[in-house]
């Protein structure tokens, strides 16, 4: 991610559009890849742009998708989305966190992961993503910024190998 898609998604959080419009924006680009290559495209000209725009999204967000264009910041729309969902997170003082297992945990354990990653970052709430990860062989990762705590065998194996090599 860059610092202009970050900015970018700066921008478009402070815009204060519904949720469900940038959703929908975002389905829309995910579900049509020709359609991001046709706006990103520098041999088609932007009045072209801007009518594909006029035609496919909701007014409230077609003047920042022109701009987005116009800069040629079309290409990282995904990116200033994901700074987009960073800043809502923020503005809840919520945190995101994302869990990788081979066993997927209980309810019970989830609420407990969340509780202790609240406690610990002194957050409101916590946006988990479960990630399945059978490569793991047992265990977890939790991953919390660019924090990682590794209880998986994997990492205990991969830990224990780096001691040996150094002896």
């Amino acid at each position: 991610m860059t610092e202009r898609s970050i900015q970018y998604g700066k921008v478009l959080f402070e815009l204060k559009l519904p949720d469900s419009l940038i959703v929908d924006a975002r389905e829309t680009f995910q579900q049509n890849p020709p359609l991001l290559e046709a706006l990103d495209n520098p041999s088609v000209k932007s009045a072209e742009k801007h009518a594909v725009i006029d035609r496919l999204f909701e007014p409230a967000i077609r003047a920042f998708l022109k701009v987005v264009t116009d800069h040629q910041m079309i290409g990282q729309i995904d990116d200033i989305f994901d700074a987009y969902e960073e800043q809502v997170i923020e503005a809840k003082n919520w945190v995101k966190a994302t869990l990788y297992y081979v066993t997927k945990p209980g309810d019970t354990q989830i609420e407990g992961i969340k509780a202790k990653i609240c406690k610990e970052y002194n957050k409101d709430g916590v946006e988990l993503e479960l990630v399945e990860q059978p490569s793991l062989i047992g265990g977890f990762v939790l991953k919390v910024h660019d924090f990682e705590t590794n209880r998986s065998i994997k990492g205990r194996i991969e830990q224990l190998t780096q001691n040996l090599m150094r002896r």
